[in-house]
């Protein structure tokens, strides 16, 4: 199908999905824009709702887009339909709409063991995306957020995340309650704190089952979350005043994995 019209329903679908987040909960699907990255989403096996092309594109990324037209048939679009739906300032002009694949970490694998980076109330989407694509490269085995945090569905955490989303072991849920499992589990549990009488990143147990919750880019680390994890974690810095939350948790994720 060729589509012309900036009212046409997989258009109007398309950009609500890029733009709202309680329309992507609603709707159970998300965007996903450039060639690469749409090709990551058919590879990781999410299902794909709609495919939109331009004829630049077509030629631009044949090999990509023939691969995803196995799959899922394509709707042809005009380079202004392209600028309207895109969150970027210089469209690819490729863009799925897919099923939301949350891959939910397993309480019983939790309770086996593994690494977790937790995030609590973090805003920043570039922060989220950039902690999920270092944890999936690091081997971390889960990240776990807090209700609150913005939502990873958005397409910039999509896109910052550069794919990791789609592999990476997700679950959002009430901290206290999640961390209460983990202790139970024999988990250790830290919070990552601005604080020179918590115990050093160097000092901290970080070898076996271990989870590290990142705090809020401007308040921190919750105090309910604090209490409930006890154990407290501080990174040593000189001159500036914090570190950035995805620099803390790349930093402390290489710490819990590098003995791997």
């Amino acid at each position: 199908m060729n589509i012309s019209s900036r009212k046409n329903h997989q258009v109007t679908h398309f950009r609500s999905l890029v733009r709202e987040r309680s329309y992507r909960r609603e709707c159970g699907e998300f965007p996903v824009e450039g060639a690469r990255l749409c090709l990551e989403a058919l590879n990781c096996g999410l299902e794909i709702t709609s495919f939109m092309v331009t004829e630049a594109a077509k030629e631009k990324y044949p090999e990509i887009v023939s691969a995803i037209s196995e799959e899922f048939e394509p709707d042809i679009i005009n380079e202004d339909i392209s600028a309207y739906i895109s969150d970027t300032k210089s469209p690819q002009g490729v863009f799925i709409a897919a099923k939301m694949l949350d891959k939910p970490i397993e309480m019983g694998k939790i309770e086996k063991g593994g690494k977790y980076i937790i995030l609590d109330g973090l805003q920043d989407t570039g922060n989220i995306g950039t902690v999920i694509r270092t944890c999936d490269a690091l081997g971390i085995d889960g990240v776990i957020l807090s209700p609150d945090c913005a939502d990873i569905y958005s397409p910039k955490i999509v896109r910052s995340a550069m794919g990791s989303l789609f592999r990476l072991p997700v679950i959002i849920t009430e901290l206290t309650e999640v961390i209460a499992l983990l202790k139970k589990s024999g988990f250790n549990v830290y919070a990552a704190v601005l604080d020179e009488s918590a115990v050093t990143i160097s000092e901290a147990s970080l070898d076996g089952k271990t989870a590290v919750v990142i705090g809020n880019e401007g308040n921190g680390v919750s105090e309910a979350v604090i209490k409930a994890a006890e154990n407290k974690l501080y990174i040593p810095i000189r001159g500036a005043e914090s570190l950035n939350a995805a620099v803390a948790a790349s930093i402390i994720s290489w710490e819990m994995t590098r003995r791997q």
